[in-house]
């Protein structure tokens, strides 16, 4: 596989006490210091290599109170430095756009889409902007994360927020390294009370072009995306 994504602000989360430990819980020991710095420096110059990325995806919702696990497919656009494009197709149609400094949202409904109020707009940035920086490899933010990574069957980064606020909704995020260290195979959001989101990503194009349009969100609903 090559290069992979994640998600973004499809964090339906809600603001409830910390109580969640990593999803797969990593069994082993976290690499060392020195082994992480180097993980850290090859990762982005992997990465950097991205400009543009489309991929497919799945993402498994998972709430503690059900049984049910919940499961959405769609694809998702990236274009280097910071337009990011999250769209589900299935069982429901929903889009969620960052263009720039931008971030629009939209729904499918009775027919037509909608543009909705993007909510907590400080919280949406700000996890659209981290996934921005992941996918261009830049995982180390000292001011906003404890980071560690663990090495089983593949390697995994651990983000833990050092921020409260950000802690009421988000206890760590979990995101899967491919084989070649060049992209996420996966990545996953635990959220508050045992609660987590799971993304995976498969049939991706690296460095095809994708057109600046797919981007605006100024419309009242989303530029159409034809299927690769």
């Amino acid at each position: 596989m090559m290069s992979k994504i994640a998600i973004m602000s499809i964090v339906l989360i809600a603001v409830v006490s910390l109580t969640a430990a990593p999803l797969f819980a990593i069994e082993s020991k976290p690499i060392s210091d020195n082994q992480l710095n180097r993980l850290l420096k090859n990762v982005e110059k992997n990465f950097s290599e991205i400009k543009t990325l489309r991929t497919m995806l799945t993402q498994e919702k998972n709430i503690a109170l059900f049984s049910e696990t919940i499961i959405s497919t769609g694809f998702c656009m990236f274009k280097s430095p910071s337009k990011l494009r999250l769209e589900f197709t299935k069982p429901f149609k929903s889009s969620l756009i960052i263009n720039d400094n931008q971030i629009s949202k939209y729904e499918f409904f009775n027919g037509n889409w909608q543009k909705l109020d993007t909510g907590n707009k400080e919280m949406m940035r700000l996890i659209m902007e981290n996934i921005t920086s992941w996918l261009q490899g830049r995982f180390k933010d000292p001011d906003l994360y404890e980071i560690s990574a663990y090495r089983n069957k593949g390697t995994t980064i651990l983000l833990t927020p050092k921020a409260d606020a950000f802690k009421k909704f988000i206890t760590s995020f979990e995101l899967g390294l491919n084989h070649g260290m060049n992209g996420l195979e996966y990545i996953i959001i635990n959220e508050t009370k045992n609660n987590y989101t799971k993304i995976q990503f498969y049939n991706d194009e690296v460095n095809k072009e994708i057109p600046d349009k797919i981007f605006e969100g100024s419309n009242d609903k989303p530029c159409p995306v034809s299927q690769w």
